[in-house]
């Protein structure tokens, strides 16, 4: 479960109990006391039911109780539900307590569509004094979602840290400081360093830990105690800190979902005279211009030479010079005058174990690559490692090889991260597309083990050729077995949605024929292969409503020094086969002084541009962010969830 996600279900529960005491409209009736029965047991479509038999026979009071529904409706995951019933209130004919939760649902409604600005804007026009304690709460965990989703980590934080002062609970504290801590540490070292404010308040003393906690190695517990006694009172002073400073190792694990959170219901209590807040709210950012999240850029824990083998030559010339663009391109953002240089050996017919050797042998003190799977697994198995190799592939032949780290972007992974989503978003039944070849045989196969571990099921697979020209009757084959009922097997239930296997090409011929099938709208999930990696091309409206999961800096969420827009040459000049090997490249060298760090248990996540990443025996894991087409554009869906398929209940 995500931090945001711990935050706000103790946040629930503190509200809940807060209102218990408090009158509401028509109490004693029967029917209330059922509704609230079922609102605290997670029966939220028994209790929007009755909420909306109430709002039938409620007069002018129907409102009231549509409100409560939409809150449940919301809460059950329903949001077409909880629109409906939104859009059939009269907000101007509210009174004024009801108005501002109106405002809140709208703004939590527009946060699960992707549509931060929106919600923004909603919670702007929000009368603060007039909101009871529970209500601010349930405000300032939408405004941190809000920014967030806009990629404004640091006013995000600021968010929290005003919510932090509005509970006691240790729980609750312990899991805020931890998004504290996860929000800013997303944000770039020069960041932190020139907004931090000169006063030592609550925030400032965040960014000043955050900058203390990414000192090199050995002068990190030196900054930690100078930070203690800078900030004795600071909410991190105590056991968040020790965390960070247990000799055990301890380090903070966090796994978020998505930014796109549930928020705590809307109580039914009039609104109450309140106190100002603690601190004022802060609507608007401290820069101009959204702090979008960005991988951190420290300087290099060592200079000298860091060793990169690659295809210069040859069959896979393309692939290493995108790899090398990356690298080159992080290589030129450090501003650490003692930077390492890049020492580039051609791979191409040669054998990467004396390449390998070699390098050490000239006083290289970290080792990048190779590139393909068959040099990885021969540089497995050449020897020791005496140097630390980061590979830029994986195979069986390199686990758990002291020394040897893999970093692959694997397409079976990227299957995984968006079935991921999927279960997330309450999909359980499955209609799989892929094209009938040995690659979609490949993935069709992985998908099924991965969805069924998960406790999903599937209730067909169907195929199509690859490449052909027209496909209105594959998709009419399609949609008829979801509408039909069609299944694999006489157990399997009806697909609630498709996961299709496609590239950019093919799903762009695919999807509108699935679309104007007026029989049924399924919903369509997909992989990065979907997607050519240019956001906004008019082309994209033939994928509109297909979600997919991919690369943050191909995404265009990392607006950082070496962002996507910063390389926009490059790109333009990397076949799109090859683009995500650029993030690659930039993640591959900013990894370098991290590995050691995220090997012994001081940091348990890097946020690259691949994704964020962690480690896993001797692998780098990526957790992608995903997005969703809308017309010509890209709606975020924040970061996919982190599923651990052993621990998964299975459907019934």
């Amino acid at each position: 479960m995500s931090i945001a996600k711990l935050v706000l279900t103790l946040s629930i529960t503190l509200i809940l109990a807060a209102c218990a005491s408090q009158s509401t409209r028509y109490r004693d009736t029967p029917l209330i006391a059922e509704a609230s029965e079922r609102f605290s047991k997670g029966d939220y479509a028994g209790a929007s039911q009755i909420y909306q038999r109430l709002a039938e026979h409620a007069g002018s009071g129907a409102d009231y109780y549509r409100l409560l529904a939409a809150d449940a409706e919301l809460r059950a995951g329903n949001d077409r539900a909880a629109r409906a019933l939104l859009g059939a209130i009269k907000s101007d004919e509210l009174e004024e307590g009801d108005r501002q939760r109106y405002a809140l649902l709208r703004a939590r409604l527009d946060l699960n569509q992707g549509d931060a600005r929106q919600a923004m804007m909603l919670l702007d026009g929000i009368n603060y004094q007039l909101l009871t304690s529970p209500l601010r709460v349930h405000y300032h965990i939408l405004r941190a979602s809000a920014y967030n989703q806009l990629g404004n980590m640091l006013e995000s934080a600021r968010e929290r840290v005003y919510y932090g002062q509005l509970t006691n609970n240790a729980d609750a504290i312990q899991k805020n400081n931890e998004a504290i801590y996860d929000a800013l540490n997303h944000l770039p070292y020069r960041v932190l360093t020139d907004l931090q404010p000169s006063t030592q308040g609550t925030l400032g003393g965040w960014m000043a830990l955050v900058i203390a906690l990414r000192s090199p190695e050995a002068n990190r517990a030196g900054a930690i105690q100078a930070w203690r006694a800078k900030y004795p009172s600071h909410p991190a002073n105590g056991a968040f800190v020790e965390g960070f400073t247990a000799k055990t190792g301890k380090s903070i694990e966090i796994a978020p979902l998505k930014p796109t959170v549930s928020a705590p219901p809307i109580t039914p209590a009039p609104i109450q005279a309140t106190l100002p807040p603690p601190v004022p709210p802060s609507p608007a950012p401290v820069s101009a211009a959204p702090l979008t999240p960005t991988t951190p850029t420290p300087p290099p824990a060592t200079s000298g030479i860091i060793g990169v083998m690659l295809p210069l030559t040859g069959t896979y010339a393309q692939a290493g010079q995108a790899v090398r663009n990356g690298l080159t391109a992080a290589w030129n953002a450090d501003t650490n005058p003692t930077r390492p240089e890049l020492r580039y050996v051609d791979t191409q017919g040669a054998d990467v174990g004396v390449i390998y050797r070699k390098l050490v042998a000239d006083g290289a003190r970290f080792v990048i690559g190779p590139l393909t799977k068959e040099e990885v697994a021969a540089l497995a198995r050449s020897g020791d490692f005496t140097v630390p190799v980061l590979a830029l592939n994986q195979t069986p032949e390199a686990n758990n090889r002291e020394g040897l780290y893999q970093f692959a972007l694997t397409p079976e992974h990227e299957v995984e991260q968006s079935a991921s989503l999927a279960w997330f978003d309450g999909r359980q039944n499955a209609l799989l597309l892929a094209p009938s070849s040995a690659f979609g045989q490949r993935m069709t196969t992985h998908f099924t083990n991965y969805w069924k571990s998960l406790g999903g099921k599937i209730a067909n697979v169907k195929t199509y050729q690859a490449g052909a020209a027209d496909y209105s009757d594959t998709a009419k084959r399609l949609v008829s077995s979801v509408v039909s009922g069609e299944s694999a097997g006489a157990s399997a239930p009806p697909p609630e949605f498709i996961f299709m296997i496609a590239d950019s090409r093919d799903g762009k011929l695919l999807n509108p024929h699935i679309e104007n099938q007026e029989a049924t709208h399924i919903p369509v999930y997909s992989t990065s292969l979907i997607f050519n990696g240019q956001p906004n091309a008019p082309q994209n409206a033939d994928l509109s409503g297909v979600t997919f999961c991919d690369s943050p800096w191909l995404l265009g969420n990392d607006a950082g020094v070496i962002s996507r827009q910063t390389m926009q040459a490059t790109v333009q000049q990397t076949p799109e086969i090859y683009l995500r090997l650029l993030p690659m490249g930039i993640d591959a060298y900013q990894l370098l002084p991290e590995l050691n760090l995220m090997k012994n248990g001081g940091q348990s996540r890097f946020s690259g541009a691949t994704g964020v990443l962690t480690l896993k025996g001797n692998r780098i894991n990526r957790q992608l962010h995903c997005a969703q087409f809308d017309g010509n554009t890209l709606q975020p869906r924040g970061i996919a969830p982190n599923l651990q398929p052993n621990a998964m209940p299975t459907s019934p």
